[in-house]
């Protein structure tokens, strides 16, 4: 079931999509006077098709629904009437042929825009911007943040949620910024900490600036150190521990709430340890001899029990909503903001500065537009505004067979004055395909790596 409603919501993704793109190369190519023969979402043997007049445009729909196609009016692709030529596509001026190539990404731009207006207008829940801890020795702690600051704004810019100014974040600290963050604190009212990002250039492209880079997590419950569930056979189980045990101490050090429980064990270095329990009314003194594991070099205690897997969240969340106008300028900004995030990661991942796992192929994509819609409509459209952004940003790459490199050709015959020979033209498709391929490979790689971990 996971893996159809994977594959349903991709091909929706991919359907949406790929129609805007096709629809805004249409669209332009229609208004310039160009004739457009066929318009069709999916390839393959079509398998669904309109049209009004045997010289209008043929509106089809594919059986391969992984892309769609425009196909205009063109001398190098069939025979074009003698009265006809001034609607082909290859005899309009380079201007007009230029507009309605680059329409097709600006189409998916735009896409984008429209998506996280909705998206604002509806609103989302996100964490309230309370600081619940510091991490020792971080950012945050240099800069003076404390437990319990309210977070006001970054830059002048009001945070709403944890989450509101997200995008902005990684786009300062990909560019090593100084932040100048306001914070309102319990008992000593708004209080500027400024934040230099010059230490955190390793960082880059860490989605969760604020923990991650800075250093600072959100407020939420942290759960009591009460077993909620044990592996089957392990330390916990044979020694005797049950679910509903409320863990006390760790060799006689008072345990705090779950968080405390995980890292007295897990930091501990020897196996032998004693757990003091409280069941019903009854304090229990339990030897256990914990598992030794090794995690990514260094090694940790292991006693085979869960913690409450649910906890009540409602006084930690608020939503988050703007006005029509409000919207459609986050809009505006939230998909400049990714596209430039997009460009600059791409450049990095070809120079080799990003890791390259950041590429993902169609099974990856597949499986995130599954949960995202399993996680809400606005979820879903989050997905959709994202990945048409890297659609219309893969589309202007300069490489021949993609939009960009139509582009490309368009720019070379202006400075010539003339279209380039075909067999230069040739050589470009061919270099394209290759390298269209290459990419392909190397996402479905990523997408292996990711399948087998």
């Amino acid at each position: 079931m996971e893996l159809l409603n994977n594959a349903l919501f991709f091909l929706v993704a991919v359907a949406v999509l790929v129609s805007f793109h096709e629809f805004g190369h249409f669209i332009v190519a229609r208004w310039l006077g160009v004739r457009v023969l066929k318009f069709s979402v999916g390839f393959g043997k079509t398998i669904l098709r309109w049209q009004k007049a045997p010289t209008a445009t043929e509106y089809a729909i594919g059986a391969i629904p992984l892309g769609g196609y425009v196909r205009m009016l063109d001398e190098r692709e069939g025979e074009v009437h003698p009265e006809e030529r001034d609607q082909a596509f290859n005899c309009k001026p380079l201007s007009t042929r230029s507009l309605i190539v680059l329409a097709g990404p600006a189409a998916n731009l735009l896409l984008a825009v429209l998506l996280y207006w909705v998206i604002g207008m509806m609103g989302t829940e996100d964490l309230k911007p309370v600081v619940g801890s510091v991490t020792p020795d971080s950012i945050a702690e240099q800069s003076g943040f404390r437990p319990g600051d309210q977070l006001v704004s970054v830059d002048s810019r009001p945070i709403r949620g944890w989450s509101d100014q997200r995008l902005y974040l990684l786009d300062r600290a990909a560019t090593s910024a100084e932040l100048s963050f306001v914070v309102d604190r319990p008992a000593e009212g708004p209080k500027t900490l400024l934040v230099s990002l010059n230490q955190a250039r390793d960082e880059f492209f860490n989605p969760a600036v604020l923990s991650g880079v800075i250093g600072i997590a959100p407020a939420l419950p942290i759960p009591e150190a009460i077993v909620a569930g044990l592996v089957e056979g392990g330390p916990a189980h044979r020694a005797g521990v049950i679910e509903g045990d409320r863990i006390s101490a760790i060799d006689g050090i008072a345990v705090t709430d779950w968080a405390d429980l995980v890292r007295k064990i897990a930091s501990g270095s020897s196996q032998e340890l004693t757990l003091s329990l409280q069941r019903d009314d009854t304090i229990i003194i339990i030897p256990v001899l914990a598992d030794l594991h090794v995690v990514e070099g260094t090694q940790i205690r292991r006693i085979g029990i869960y913690g409450p897997t649910s906890a009540d969240l409602s006084e930690h969340i608020t939503r988050v909503g703007y006005g029509p106008l409000d919207a459609a300028i986050r809009g505006l900004e939230t998909t400049w903001l990714m596209s430039s995030l997009t460009v600059r990661l791409f450049g990095k991942m070809l120079t080799g500065s990003a890791s390259r796992e950041h590429l993902s192929g169609p099974v990856s994509i597949a499986r995130y537009a599954g949960q995202s819609a399993n996680l809400g409509f606005t979820q879903f459209l989050a997905f959709l505004a994202v990945l048409s952004i890297s659609l219309g940003i893969i589309n202007l790459l300069p490489i021949p067979v993609l939009d960009g490199g139509h582009l490309v050709y368009f720019a070379a015959e202006g400075l010539l004055r003339r279209p380039l020979p075909d067999r230069v033209m040739l050589w470009g498709q061919q270099f394209g395909i290759v390298f269209i391929v290459l990419l392909m490979g190397l996402a479905f790689y990523n997408d292996f790596l990711s399948l087998i971990q």
